[in-house]
């Protein structure tokens, strides 16, 4: 992502796990430590994962997403969800 930060992603449920990571890690700043743990989805299949909820980046017993579009008091935000109902992130995101 360049220039000023921005939660509005075009088709960032397109993306594949490993490229959504990488968009939230710079959008958050997370740091590498940070990044690892999220790539651990423990006895979850990333790919079920995936299937089961919208903007999947991780796993936490169920499967842990981002919500996008999200303009808070003028700042962007990306707001983490973990949640076993597919259509809540995608009805947050394109609220």
């Amino acid at each position: 992502m360049s220039g000023e930060k921005t939660s509005r992603i075009p088709e960032f449920y397109k993306k594949p796990i490993d490229e959504r990571l990488r968009i939230v890690a710079e959008f958050a700043g997370l740091s590498e430590e940070e990044v690892k743990l999220l790539r651990n989805f423990g006895n979850l299949d990333p790919e079920i994962a995936d299937r089961m909820i919208e903007n999947v980046i991780g796993a936490m017993s169920y499967p842990f997403a981002v919500a996008t579009n999200f303009l808070i008091n003028g700042k962007d935000y990306l707001v983490p969800m973990v949640i076993e109902e597919a259509s809540v992130v995608a009805a947050a995101s394109n609220a």
